[in-house]
């Protein structure tokens, strides 16, 4: 905002996602593959970047309010495959109990999955990531990545067009506009076909 203005601009409306929700969301969703709670992680991305922090948040609250869930680890994977893949070599080997682990990015939950992969542990370890990228979606079809969180690209973009007429035509928004988000796991997975 401070730069918008020193360059100028203004913003006349905003249209986002909400990352606390994300987290929160699939926290909950989680704890449901995972019965008898047990200990889980979160990999970050960038320390700061907004994303990043709000979906941490949202997840830590619902990891820490649930009875039976211990969280053990927070660690930021700067969004990066490798760092992620590594981040999970070390939680396995600190933690060889650990139960679920969300990373705020699907390349960074897919990473995470071949981690456990390599050492024979996919099967103990409930996956998440965020954004319902292509490969997360083949990932959790093969029955590898447990789930993910989504939005609509379709419904975002008529969100945003609708915004910019209201906008144009003198209404005042002054509240962000939160686009709608769903949770994609290996349970609803085929109601995703050609998700748009």
């Amino acid at each position: 905002m401070d730069a918008l203005a020193e360059q100028g601009g203004y913003l006349d409306g905003i249209i986002t996602v909400d990352f606390v929700n994300q987290g929160k969301m699939v926290a909950e969703d989680m704890l449901n593959y995972m019965a008898d709670g047990g200990k889980v992680a979160i990999i970050q991305g960038i320390s700061g970047a907004g994303q990043s922090e709000g979906r941490t948040a949202g997840a830590k609250s619902v990891f820490e309010n649930t009875d039976g869930v211990e969280l053990v680890s927070v660690q930021p994977g700067d969004w990066d495959r490798n760092k992620a893949y590594d981040i999970t070599t070390n939680l396995i080997q600190a933690h060889p109990d650990l139960k679920g682990i969300f990373a705020a990015n699907d390349v960074m939950a897919l990473a995470a999955v071949e981690a456990l992969e390599a050492a024979g542990k996919n099967d103990d370890v409930v996956v998440y990531g965020v954004d319902f990228t292509g490969e997360a979606q083949e990932s959790i079809l093969a029955g590898k990545l447990d789930g993910s969180i989504t939005y609509s690209p379709t419904i975002y973009t008529k969100a945003g067009l609708l915004l910019a007429l209201k906008i144009s035509q003198g209404q005042e928004i002054t509240e962000p506009v939160y686009c709608p988000l769903v949770i994609v796991n290996k349970d609803n997975i085929h109601e995703f076909d050609g998700w748009e």
